[in-house]
């Protein structure tokens, strides 16, 4: 069944929606470390704290930032950034983009899989997605670029099934290896794509093998992933080092799977709890979105309840091609996650969020396999309208869920201000650094280097002071940068949380036994007007004046 037009433009209207609704207020909430992280490939330093670095022509290049982490979103970035240095929307805006063609390229591969209706709901609930939106606007996983990889392989693989051309394998093969390349976490995906297909399709699949098809595939991944590759093999046993879950902790990814679900997962990742003093809309789309969005804590989505019902369903479908594609969508799912629960330290939200937006396409597909099957034995005519109507005022009622939800974020974000880590501070406090023109910048505590070297298009010499052996920190660190009178240093203010509270501690019990006298420059404030960071001076006490001796 050929694409309508009107469904064609209702395509472009999404993408151009999801761009819109996540552009909205770019620079809330501030810059997060883990969302610049990118900067140490892009500005690389031959002093810098990665994983791996080459020389090319007498210029470092980084290869990996982390031995699981690529340098890939750095490399892109790099023309970015100079042309829109230390802007906001370079960081975000890029992002936007990479997700709206993930989305599009889920439409692809929903449409050659189900048909055009299932991809035109498919994408309608992922478009508004709470989880999708944010996680892909503020991306500190990071996890765009590895959803955009998925899908855009996928689709080739599919394609490459369905019309037999090598070069749709190669392409998609491609894509998944550069995914593997970008971030290691990836792996857990291609694992589960496997079983899946091998589960569902494996007897098609084992009798179109052939060793054209075999090679294209493998030089397709080794091609996309061949930086990872080789610092595999440059240093073996870094980047596989994960050790087995303690069955205590799967409880608390079961629950986070489910808030992913429910779409309330980001509830305090990047806004601040709603105990605080909410500021005042300042404009009318703010307005609005105060007015609609829902006050509880929590606004659910009605993702998880429409994915059981979706569940329920299966059974009653048509094998081809619904069950069986659903059945690969639900395998995919469960065996992603279930890697994700026994690795240690896996299972966080931007490891979860990365099965996104397959949960929609299983929730799409269901709704129209049961307007199908329903048209199978329903009359023609107001019987089989009628049906159809119901399975469009069902995925509304999802969509508005969804808005709902975004609607709430927002509100979060505009009226309570971004989170410690998320805080708006940290632009103020790039302009009060460079206003005091430092030779040198001391950060007293993790959080903030690579949002200003972003910010300050790496003009500000950043260093952390970190704690190089573990939790015990040697405070003879600080002593050339105490004798420096042109450094600064940054710690956060009187009752913000600080990650290692250590270095502060050690900072003041050295410069009290050296007799230096450390004096607050400027205190650096929120939206909200909450002191969040300092700006500190030191300089040596002066030498007690000895008073003249009387005279006799």
């Amino acid at each position: 069944m050929s694409t309508p037009a009107w469904a064609r433009r209702a395509v472009i209207v999404l993408l151009a929606g999801f761009i819109g609704l996540g552009a909205l207020w770019i620079e809330r909430p501030g810059l997060q470390y883990d969302e610049t992280l990118f900067v140490l490939a892009s500005h690389p330093r031959d002093d810098a704290p990665i994983a791996y670095m080459m020389h090319f022509h007498g210029r470092p290049v980084a290869l990996m930032i982390i031995s699981y982490l690529g340098a890939l979103k750095g490399w892109l970035y790099v023309p970015i950034l100079r042309l829109w240095p230390g802007s906001v929307g370079a960081v975000r805006l890029p992002m936007l983009l990479v997700g709206a063609a993930g989305l599009g390229f889920l439409y692809l591969l929903a449409r050659r899989a189900f048909g055009w209706r299932t991809a035109l709901v498919a994408l309608a609930l992922a478009a508004t997605d709470p989880i999708y939106l944010f996680t892909t606007r503020l991306d500190w996983g990071p996890m765009a670029i590895q959803r955009l990889c998925l899908l855009a392989g996928c689709w080739g693989v599919l394609r490459w099934w369905q019309q037999k051309r090598l070069r749709d394998l190669g392409l998609g093969c491609f894509a998944l290896g550069v995914g593997v390349f970008d971030k290691a976490t990836f792996l857990w995906l291609l694992a589960a794509l496997a079983l899946a297909t091998v589960l569902v399709f494996g007897r098609q699949v084992w009798a179109s093998l052939r060793p054209k098809v075999i090679a294209t595939a493998l030089a397709g991944l080794l091609l996309g992933s061949a930086a990872f590759v080789y610092y595999c093999w440059k240093w073996p046993g870094e980047t596989f080092r994960h050790e087995a879950e303690s069955p205590e902790k799967y409880g608390g990814k079961l629950r986070g799977l489910q808030q992913m679900l429910e779409g309330t997962a980001l509830v305090g990742w990047f806004s601040r709890d709603m105990d605080d003093r909410p500021l005042e809309p300042s404009g009318a789309l703010a307005r609005v979105v105060y007015a609609v969005a829902p006050r509880e804590a929590q606004a659910e989505t009605l993702l998880l309840p429409a994915l059981l019902v979706a569940l329920l369903l299966l059974p009653a479908l048509p094998f081809a091609p619904w069950g069986r594609g659903m059945l690969f969508l639900l395998l995919f799912g469960l065996f992603g996650f279930v890697q994700m629960l026994v690795v240690a330290d896996a299972g966080a939200l931007h490891h979860q969020a990365l099965l996104l937006p397959f949960p929609q396409l299983f929730v799409a597909a269901g709704l129209i396999g049961l307007l199908d099957g329903a048209g199978r034995w329903l009359r023609p005519g107001r019987f089989r309208a009628a049906a159809t109507a119901v399975v469009c005022l069902l995925a509304l009622v999802l969509v508005g869920a969804n808005l709902r939800g975004v609607a709430h974020y927002y509100f979060r974000i505009l009226a309570y201000g971004g989170g410690p880590a998320w805080t708006e501070a940290i632009y103020t406090l790039d302009r009060a650094i460079e206003a005091g023109k430092p030779e040198q910048v001391v950060l007293l505590d993790w959080g903030q280097a690579m949002q200003l070297r972003v910010l300050t298009a790496d003009r500000l010499p950043v260093v952390e002071a970190t704690l190089p052996q573990g939790a015990q920190y040697d405070s003879r660190y600080l002593e050339a940068y105490l004798a420096n009178p042109r450094v600064l240093f940054v710690r956060h203010a009187p009752g913000e949380p600080v990650a290692f509270p250590q270095i502060a501690a050690a900072f003041d019990q050295f410069t009290v036994s050296r007799g230096y006298r450390v004096d607050v420059r400027e205190t650096v404030k929120d939206f909200q007007g909450r002191p969040i960071f300092e700006i500190l001076a030191a300089r040596p006490a002066p030498a007690p004046t000895i008073p003249p001796a009387p005279r006799r």
